[in-house]
C-alpha cells in the first residue's frame, strides 16, 4: 500500500515543494511520498494532505494487492452513492 499524490498535485497545479511548505514538512518528505518510496505516514502528515489536497485518504491510497484494490474501489463508490443520496 503506498499513497499515490502525483495526479492532485497535478490537478490543483502545485509543486512538490509548495505542497511541503504549505502543510509544514520537509521537500524530501513530500518527495518520499511521491516516489512512492515512503513506508510509513503519520496520520498528522495525511490529515494535512487531505486537508491541502482537499480530498479524502481514500483518494490517495493505493495498493498492488488486488483484493485491497476492490476494497478500495468499494468504499469509494460507495462515497460516491452516500453524496448522490444527499443531494436528492
Amino acid at each position: 500500500m503506498r499513497l499515490n499524490i502525483k495526479d492532485k498535485l497535478a490537478e490543483k497545479k502545485i509543486t512538490r515543494y509548495e505542497l511541503a511548505k504549505r502543510i509544514g514538512v520537509s521537500y524530501p518528505t513530500i518527495t518520499a511520498i511521491f516516489n512512492g518510496d515512503s513506508t510509513s505516514i503519520k496520520l498528522e502528515i495525511l490529515e494535512a494532505l487531505c486537508k491541502e489536497l482537499e480530498c479524502t485518504p481514500n483518494d490517495l491510497i493505493v495498493s498492488d494487492d488486488p483484493t485491497v484494490s476492490r476494497l478500495l474501489l468499494y468504499v469509494d463508490k460507495m462515497q460516491q452513492d452516500a453524496k448522490k443520496d444527499d443531494r436528492n
